[in-house]
């Protein structure tokens, strides 16, 4: 593969970050993940206005327009001979004392995506370091995230769903979970302190389009049972129906959601 690193494109087999970049010694910068398809990418622009809008919260000034960074995400998908995948852009402060930001672009294929509707379990997140900010940014530390994504696997399960100290469900480790009940998709809202995907948003516009109404809210656990579907997105995944012990579904509307994201994604 090859990759950006710091205005050079090399082969990952030799990049190579300084012990001393911040993004490495403290994780302080953002990413952002996006995916291509038939070597597009998938709505770029949503991706760095949120981007953009993170590194000027954390005042972090590079000398890349959106623009800029669009173009050299492309350059590295057509140095490379993946037709589809995954693209992971990542903006550091750069090495203590230089005031240089860092800029790593990497590219892989897609994961194998499950067929089925997948397991997810609920886990307390107070349980484990989760880091949330105010306003949201996709900032690099996510150990908490990991240790979660860990304690799921170990027991059969996806991807875990996080509620909080009030028992309101927040969000899964590294996607958003929706529920659909009577003909309403419900979400968690952004007052919990969860980012807004770009997945997310466009999961809104297809229910807009679809006729089904939209609902951000606070979700209690003890309501999940009562939910007639549930599904979970991500850059990587798109869409995935998933189920928890005690609880299936026939994922009707979410089945008819799915379809339409992926002739978006394909269109884009």
């Amino acid at each position: 593969m090859i990759y950006f690193i710091n205005n050079k494109f090399v082969d990952s087999n030799h990049a190579m970050i300084s012990i001393k970049d911040l993004g490495f010694l403290y994780g302080d910068g953002l990413f952002e993940t996006m995916r291509f398809n038939d070597k597009n990418l998938f709505s770029p622009y949503k991706h760095m206005k949120r981007l953009l809008n993170g590194l000027k919260i954390i005042n972090l000034k590079i000398n890349k327009t959106e623009h800029d960074l669009i173009e050299i995400i492309n350059m590295v998908i057509n140095k490379n001979m993946l037709k589809n995948g995954i693209i992971r852009l990542m903006i550091t402060r750069g090495k203590a004392g230089d005031n240089i930001p860092g800029i790593f672009i990497t590219i892989k294929p897609f994961y194998t995506i499950p067929d089925n509707p997948v397991k997810v379990i609920f886990l307390d997140e107070s349980n484990y370091p989760i880091i949330r900010f105010t306003p949201a940014i996709k900032s690099m530390n996510y150990i908490g995230n990991m240790l979660a994504k860990e304690e799921a696997s170990k027991q059969g399960a996806f991807e875990p769903v996080f509620y909080n100290s009030k028992k309101i469900i927040t969000e899964c480790a590294i996607r958003n979970i929706f529920f659909i009940q009577n003909n309403v998709i419900i979400s968690p809202s952004l007052d919990l302190g969860i980012l807004s995907g770009v997945m997310r948003d466009t999961i809104f516009d297809i229910a807009k389009d679809q006729g089904i109404q939209i609902k951000e809210k606070h979700i209690r656990l003890d309501e999940v049972n009562t939910m007639d579907e549930a599904f979970i997105t991500s850059t990587g995944i798109g869409l995935l129906p998933c189920y928890w012990d005690g609880w299936t579904s026939d994922f009707k509307k979410t089945k008819s959601i799915k379809k339409e994201l992926f002739k978006r994604i394909k269109i884009n």
